[in-house]
């Protein structure tokens, strides 16, 4: 093969080759996001649950969240019993309806995970007493 003919074969080869490359990338599935609004939950945690109608201030480790529920969830400040449940996702605290609170009585869906202050859940729980 002459060199001229050597080298276009060459540089079609790599043209392929990257072709190829960049349409696998394309085709790879995307690994499933986890939800925006989901923080991973700590074994040292506080609900501040007094007047607990529509929403609960959780401190989580260090960090400090208001928890909206969709709809009124009467039994979150009288029940002895409160767990974040949140299918296929242990340890997970999401908004959008996908963690629900579960009470001795009711199941409440979470309709927002907000970050607070450390300042602004004090000054929330202590208007909450």
């Amino acid at each position: 093969m002459a060199p001229a003919m050597k080298r276009l074969f060459s540089l079609l080869l790599l043209a392929s080759c990257v072709a190829t490359a960049a349409s696998a990338q394309a085709a790879e599935p995307a690994a499933p996001a986890a939800p925006a609004d989901c923080i991973t939950l700590s074994s040292d945690q506080q609900v501040v649950r007094n007047r607990a109608d529509r929403d609960v201030l959780l401190r989580n480790g260090d960090q400090h969240y208001l928890v909206r529920f969709e709809r009124s969830c009467t039994s979150a400040a009288m029940s002895p019993k409160l767990t974040f449940a949140t299918p296929g996702q242990d340890g997970q605290l999401c908004g959008a309806g996908v963690t629900k609170l579960q009470t001795s009585s009711q199941s409440c869906a979470v309709a927002a995970v907000e970050p607070l202050s450390a300042e602004e859940f004090a000054r929330k729980a202590r208007m909450r007493r």
